[in-house]
């Protein structure tokens, strides 16, 4: 037994490589699900620092350290890579609603802690706003084009239901369309963003979102009714007496 076990021993060692250890520990392959995470990591942060022009087979291979290959294994283009980071983006905006602790809010509360935290949530993924700006989005495949739109109208739809439900609790006049006025609110976001970029980051975008709150939502607070008129008498007594 034991002169077997010199032999499988002796074997092992002499079919190893030089300067390798010899416990047969051989690396392992990344999954599918990891390797496919690495990549969509890999193309928001190109399309952060280089743009979403700069997205290509070739230069996301190389930021991830595969063969295009191998790349394709996992993604048939480039369309097929923007559509899967819409969808981890999509992700990762649900859970950053999710744990911001709304139920606990009154509605109007809802809709400003969602402002702040979406300016946050663009602000820590910056090549959100340079996708969203894209050339790819206006002229490019159209499944991207359409999964990009299912984004922005989850976040609509949202922003909409937050706003309805501000107007049945009365924080918000009814004159106010909930559709309509998500659109402007996200509309003023993404200016935000536009302008963000184009400084360079110069400024702190979630600092803004007071800015927007103040300047929108503030603006949709019910009215206060007019105070009826005082009879002329009444005014006559309250007048500051004439001073000579």
């Amino acid at each position: 037994m034991f002169l077997a076990g010199s032999y499988i021993l002796g074997t092992i060692n002499r079919f190893a490589i030089p300067g390798r250890k010899t416990n047969m520990a051989v690396k392992r392959r990344k999954t599918a699900e990891v390797r496919r995470h690495d990549i969509i990591e890999a193309a928001m942060e190109i399309i952060r620092h280089e743009g979403v022009s700069k997205l290509t087979t070739r230069s996301l291979s190389n930021a991830v350290g595969i063969a295009q290959p191998t790349l394709f294994l996992h993604f048939g283009n480039k369309s097929h890579v923007l559509i899967a980071l819409v969808d981890t983006i999509l992700e990762q905006l649900q859970k950053e609603m999710a744990g911001l602790g709304l139920v606990e809010l009154t509605p109007l509360e809802r809709l400003k802690t969602v402002i702040r935290a979406h300016l946050n949530f663009i602000q820590k993924q910056p090549g959100i706003p340079r996708l969203l700006f894209s050339e790819e989005l206006q002229s490019g495949d159209p499944l991207f084009r359409d999964r990009m739109n299912e984004m922005v109208m989850f976040f609509l739809n949202f922003i909409a239901g937050l706003i309805g439900a501000a107007q049945e609790r009365g924080e918000i006049r009814p004159d106010i369309v909930p559709q309509q006025n998500a659109c402007i609110l996200i509309a003023a976001v993404q200016g935000l963003a536009f302008r963000w970029i184009l400084s360079d980051n110069r400024f702190d975008l979630a600092e803004q979102a007071d800015a927007v709150i103040t300047t929108l939502i503030d603006g949709w607070a019910p009215r206060v009714p007019a105070v009826a008129a005082a009879d002329p008498q009444s005014q006559e007594t309250s007048r500051p007496p004439f001073i000579r």
